[in-house]
């Protein structure tokens, strides 16, 4: 043999990639590219607030290392989704840092596909593991990737948890414990839903232990609760020793109330039958039917694959507390299903079906009937407005096709899936098994075309009706900087929280009492006194430089932007600066955006003084409107039907600057308004 040829026959054989790896990362790609073009028709920021609070809470994360909302101060809400999204926020203008978020967001989501494969894998062939995710990646619920959303990391990292559950579950040992911990840990970063891991770690080591019939497997599990007791004994002293606290908000942050909810009534019960319901419908009914014959056999003993069963105990476990826990939160805080919150449940169901096929298709007659059974009763009995209506459509995108057909049809619709679910799992030839996948996996793309148009026309209609349609930043637009709002009650609060987010003008929020509002989640709030000064609970006045309020409202000052009502559905704004304390002038309600008012609308100058208030009023009905001030009536104001006359009623002799005038207009017919000032002697 020549050198060379020693050399080339000695040298290492180059390592090739799998054909399965390359396949999956196929699927991702792929994904990732269908996720980010469809999200393109999609308006975001669209769910309120809770893009409004992760995409800004980045931005601060990524400017200053701080979880606030830009500079409004916030509770926790999560720590790797702003991380994720707040990057390309912070470094872009909103515009392109949106479809940055948008393309990151694409790709975690689809990154499901990994621990998919990689469980399925374990319990299954190679071909059905690749099967499984292509269709864990058809589901609806991967149009969240076009949103600054928590779902789509918390879909791929509670994904990876459930894997090393199930791995920690067949080969008991610390360190396994120790990973399903950190990616458990990783996965309450993104949202503390997922805290329900820690009790399902718990149960499905009983349900292994129970399975298996061995309460040896037991004992590791003994020794790693016993270290975990003193872990959160030594964390809780170190707390208390440096001054912290150990309440329940400063452990929950935003999602305080939901700890401190009271008991759900025995009548709300019903969500988490609806909920469980909603388990069989992310698959269309036949992933829940085929991965509950898989658990039969494991738990009856016929299939005694330690992964197999691990499989089973981790997704009998999770999807069960899981449907509680969701249920239980929905019946006090949503009052619809909510697919968002189970759709990590997904993938489980995803592995048992590919575990179903892989094994033949096992028949299992009784199991079938009964799982089956209880699909079709849920699928006749559950009202359709709880899966499908213009107002659950954000939280439960896969069924929401049936807003469309209606409560009878949609009815029939749901009964007839359910029944074709059961006749696909019982009666369908075993050598054509995979013929179930593929349904599954059309039936959603299909719901996924669907579900994807819906979301693009109520996206932008959310964007129209609270801002309109021109540049949603137009404080930035016009230069302004350091700017307080002024939350009146008097707006839309999902036209105050899209209007902060676009404009980072806007670094402080003030609530001005008694009004409350959902966004910003903290602020303080200042009383309207009698001469109109903004003062603080201390009793000192407000002094701002620049302060947004609506249109509703006057300041003392000079108008330095503007945002006209223009085809949205919400009062608009007006910027002042203002010279010294911040002072009402003047505030109108009962008025529509634009002007038009009926019944009754009032007029409120602060620090009534000698003078009118000038009304241009124009005619729709022709209707006289009775004018009254402080209760006492004091003039009709006739406007002929398709005229505009401007009216002027003199303010009482007893105004004197050191109390309001209120007037009241009384309209019986219906009539619209332009200017509306009050003019001093």
């Amino acid at each position: 043999m020549t050198g060379s040829e020693t050399a080339t026959a000695g040298a290492p054989r180059a390592r090739r990639v799998p054909h399965a790896a390359l396949a999956v990362a196929g699927l991702v790609v792929a994904s990732t590219v269908t996720r980010f073009a469809a999200a393109q028709a999609f308006t975001t920021p669209w769910i309120a607030p809770d893009e409004m609070v992760y995409g800004m809470i980045g931005e601060g994360l990524w400017t200053h290392g701080t979880l606030t909302l830009r500079s409004l101060p916030s509770p926790y809400y999560s720590l790797l989704t702003p991380a994720l999204v707040g990057a390309p926020l912070a470094a872009f203008d909103l515009d392109t840092g949106i479809q940055w978020a948008r393309l990151l967001q694409s790709l975690a989501m689809s990154l499901v596909a990994v621990p998919t494969f990689a469980w399925t894998r374990r319990v299954a062939t190679t071909g059905w593991a690749i099967a499984a995710a292509a269709l864990v990646l058809t589901t609806p619920a991967l149009h969240y990737a076009g949103f600054l959303m928590t779902e789509p990391l918390t879909l791929t990292v509670v994904t990876a948890a459930l894997y090393m559950l199930a791995r920690a579950i067949a080969e008991p040992s610390m360190w396994r414990y120790g990973v399903f911990v950190a990616w458990a840990t990783a996965a309450a970063a993104v949202r503390l839903q997922a805290l329900v891991l820690l009790p399902a770690f718990l149960l499905a080591a009983v349900i292994d232990s129970l399975a298996a019939r061995d309460r040896a497997r037991l004992r590791p599990l003994l020794w790693f609760g016993a270290f975990a007791a003193f872990a959160a004994i030594v964390v809780g002293i170190a707390i208390v020793a440096t001054g912290g606290e150990l309440s329940s908000r400063r452990l929950l942050g935003a999602y305080t109330p939901v700890g401190e909810a009271g008991v759900v009534a025995g009548g709300r019960l019903q969500e988490v039958l609806w909920h469980a319901f909603a388990i069989a419908v992310l698959g269309l009914g036949a992933t829940a039917i085929a991965t509950a014959v898989v658990a039969w056999r494991v738990l009856s003993g016929r299939d005694r694959d330690p992964a197999t069963r691990a499989f089973v105990s981790t997704t009998l476990a999770y999807v069960g507390l899981l449907v509680v826990q969701v249920g239980l939160f929905s019946a006090v805080f949503v009052g619809t299903v909510a697919e968002r919150y189970l759709m990590t449940a997904w993938p489980p169901l995803v592995v048992g079906t590919a575990v179903w096929v892989s094994r033949g298709a096992p028949r299992a007659v009784w199991v079938v009937a009964a799982v089956g059974a209880a699909i079709v009763a849920g699928a006749a009995l559950v009202p359709i407005d709880q899966l499908a209506s213009p107002t659950t459509l954000p939280n439960t995108p896969t069924p929401a096709v049936l807003d469309a057909l209606g409560n009878g049809w949609g009815r029939a619709a749901l009964v007839v899936v359910a029944l074709a679910a059961v006749a696909l799992v019982a009666l369908l030839p075993q050598r054509l098994a995979w013929v179930a996948l593929v349904a599954v996996g059309v039936g959603l793309a299909l719901l996924s075309v669907d579900s994807g148009r819906r979301i693009a026309d109520a996206s932008a209609h959310e964007q129209r009706v609270a801002l309109g349609s021109e540049p949603p930043s137009w404080l930035d637009d016009a230069g302004v900087r350091d700017a307080t709002l002024l939350l009146t009650g008097d707006q839309l609060w999902t036209t105050t929280a899209r209007t902060i987010f676009w404009n980072r003008a806007i670094d402080e929020a003030i609530r001005v009492a008694p009004e409350t509002t959902p966004f910003p989640p903290l602020t303080t709030s200042v009383d309207i006194g009698p001469d109109g000064v903004l003062r603080t609970a201390d009793g000192s006045p407000l002094d701002r430089d620049v302060v947004v309020a609506p249109s509703t409202f006057t300041l003392a000052g000079d108008r330095i932007a503007e945002r006209q009502v223009g085809d949205s559905e919400a009062q608009g704004f007006v910027a002042w600066r203002t010279n010294g304390p911040v002072r009402v002038v003047l505030r109108r309600e009962g008025f529509l955006p634009n002007g038009d008012f009926t019944g009754r609308a009032l007029v409120t100058v602060y620090g009534c003084r000698p003078g009118t208030l000038d009304l241009t009023i124009l005619g729709k009905t022709g209707d006289p409107v009775a004018v009254g001030i402080d209760g006492i009536a004091v003039a009709q104001l006739e406007t002929p039907a398709g005229a505009a006359v401007t009216h002027r009623v003199a303010t009482p002799p007893y105004a004197d600057g050191s109390r309001p005038c209120v007037f009241a207009l009384d309209n019986p017919g219906y009539a619209g308004s332009t200017t509306i000032a009050f003019s001093p002697s």
